[in-house]
């Protein structure tokens, strides 16, 4: 609760006549003492004005002290402050509007069944050429015929999701394919 800490003597005037001045003090939500200015309208009519927070201070008796130490020239600026008010604006953070993201789509591309149409023979490709000439030929084909290989030469037998995967990846998916069946195959 708020109190009176001290009366000041000497009235403070401005353009819109004089006023009695008053230190009012309280115990803040934080444990510290907070002291402001009242400024009560002396021969005209008027709300008494009530200035922003001035001071905060550890004890009451240290914001007893401050309020002693007021000279004129602050009071006017208080005055001032308590008739037109600094304005601070802040930046108010949003409130999310989910608390968890949306869950994943899960896309099952299913190939198209082409039988063994496709555009090269990997195996065929390897066994002539090599690994490293089956990638560079894979590389420049586009990802309907790199899905085509995987179908026709059934490198997917597991039946994993790849639909996910990037060309590059499609095409090192079939090449370590191809270079695992053909291991196999010598053994």
């Amino acid at each position: 609760m708020a109190e009176v800490l001290l009366a000041l003597e000497a009235p403070v005037a401005d353009e819109s006549g004089a006023y009695r001045v008053r230190v009012v003090g309280r115990h803040a939500e934080d444990d510290m003492w907070e002291g402001w200015l009242e400024f009560e309208p002396i021969g005209h009519e008027g709300d008494t004005l009530v200035g922003p927070v001035e001071s905060r201070q550890p004890e009451a008796e240290h914001l007893t002290y401050w309020a002693t130490g007021l000279t004129p020239v602050y009071v006017e600026g208080a005055l001032r402050r308590a008739r037109r008010p600094i304005i601070v604006r802040t930046h108010v953070a949003e409130e999310p509007a989910s608390h968890a993201p949306a869950p994943r789509a899960i896309v099952v591309s299913v190939p198209r069944e082409t039988g063994r149409d496709a555009v090269l023979d990997p195996f065929e490709v390897a066994r002539k050429s090599g690994l490293e000439l089956l990638t560079q030929e894979l590389g420049a084909l586009n990802r309907p015929r790199l899905l085509n290989i995987i179908t026709a030469y059934d490198l997917n037998p597991s039946g994993e999701d790849i639909a996910w995967m990037t060309d590059p990846q499609l095409v090192r998916f079939i090449v370590v394919a191809v270079e695992a069946q053909l291991m196999n195959r010598v053994r």
